[in-house]
């Protein structure tokens, strides 16, 4: 069976009501339909959005914590800037959709069936409000709010730093930001948390690693470690005992949780070779039920 056209809005056209959208649509969809003016607020950039967005979340004493791709680019993961991750309190969620719904004109969006079973629960938990026009996959940006349970953080592991921006003069001038062991930490936690072949896991699983091979290691790339003579060239050997030695004296100062001292032990396994990200402990299957 064919689909007519006008029933799959493309990239420039208004949003369409989630009641009139095909299920299987490959779009994101809009929660409510929006009014002709507020297609005005995106005559500011997606970056300029964000920014606004975040000084009238905290001008409402909302707490944001810099997450996900913001966070691992700021610890030199070289990953493309599309969405901007933050979690909030979860008794904060619903202020802060009031915030930037009706005060800033984000539209909220619901991801594609395709997204929400690859990527599990980062898209269930999600609540995602619109940065761009569009609407497609490829090109959609959003402002991405996570409660702060899907991957809590004490207060101790925290730092209040300057907002990673490309704007000259930014209206939200400083984020809490999760230091490097808690980054880690947390990662591995929520990965014990999944059974083995849960599509939340296999993302934490591809995070790790990467953050272990651009923070730890330092490397700037993808190195294959069956090349010996690239694996001598770039000094890996090396680059593996200063990671293993960095990640113990996170452990021996303990930067990691007291009753949680088999993540730290798990990360040096890992970052030693001895063990890869998929061995890390996984949750029965049993247990999620």
């Amino acid at each position: 069976m064919t689909t007519s056209q006008s029933s799959i809005p493309s990239d420039d056209c208004p949003p369409v009501p989630v009641s009139e959208r095909k299920r299987h649509t490959s779009d994101f969809q809009d929660v409510r339909l929006q009014s002709p003016s507020a297609s005005n607020i995106y005559e500011f950039s997606p970056e300029e959005l964000v920014d606004k967005a975040l000084k009238a979340l905290q001008e409402a004493s909302i707490q944001l914590i810099e997450w996900k791709t913001l966070l691992y680019r700021r610890m030199g993961v070289p990953v493309i800037m599309k969405d901007f991750h933050y979690l909030v309190p979860d008794e904060q969620l619903q202020l802060a959709s009031k915030v930037l719904e009706e005060d800033q004109g984000l539209p909220r969006s619901m991801p594609p069936p395709l997204l929400l079973s690859t990527g599990g629960e980062f898209y269930s938990k999600a609540t995602l409000y619109r940065i761009t026009r569009y609407i497609s996959v490829a090109r959609a940006q959003h402002l991405v709010l996570y409660p702060t349970s899907f991957s809590a953080f004490a207060p101790s592991e925290l730092r209040l730093k300057p907002r990673l921006t490309s704007l000259p003069m930014p209206l939200c001038k400083e984020i809490l930001v999760p230091t490097p062991p808690a980054a880690y930490a947390s990662l591995i936690r929520m990965m014990r948390s999944y059974t083995r072949y849960d599509a939340t896991r296999s993302t934490l699983e591809s995070d790790l690693s990467e953050l272990i091979g651009y923070h730890l290691y330092g490397f700037d790339g993808y190195v294959d470690t069956d090349d010996d003579e690239l694996c001598e060239d770039l000094q890996v050997d090396q680059k593996v005992e200063d990671a293993v030695r960095v990640v113990e004296e996170w452990r021996d100062t303990q930067q990691f949780r007291e009753e949680e001292r088999w993540i730290a032990d798990a990360l040096v396994l890992v970052v030693s070779g001895k063990w890869s990200v998929e061995d890390i402990p996984w949750t029965d299957p049993l247990h999620r039920l």
